[in-house]
């Protein structure tokens, strides 16, 4: 199942990722573009997840775990940045 949330959230990234190549390229006297941005916090259980806001502030990815330390929650960010990209879409069939 764990498994299962990580492909489907390394899906979404890869998505994100692979629109933000289509966005067109903007003069120096432009506004600076928006990003995606990461956001780490603290849950009720007082560990850290992590969940990734699209420009327009929707939640689009999110960790589907805890994390006693900080440095592990922005080491799985890390993973995520690094492996998604590559990750292979997978379809499931339906139950």
């Amino acid at each position: 199942m764990l498994r299962k949330l990580q492909l489907s959230l390394a899906i979404a990234l890869m998505t994100l990722l692979a629109l933000a190549t289509l966005v067109p390229v903007h003069h120096a006297s432009a506004a600076p573009e928006k990003k995606a941005t990461f956001e780490v916090y603290k849950d009720k259980a007082g560990e850290y997840r992590w969940r990734l806001r699209a420009t327009n502030s929707n939640v689009i990815a999110a960790s589907g775990e805890g994390y006693k330390e900080k440095r592990s929650c922005l080491s799985a960010i890390e993973s995520v940045k690094k492996d998604a990209p590559e990750a292979p879409i997978e379809e499931e069939a339906a139950k």
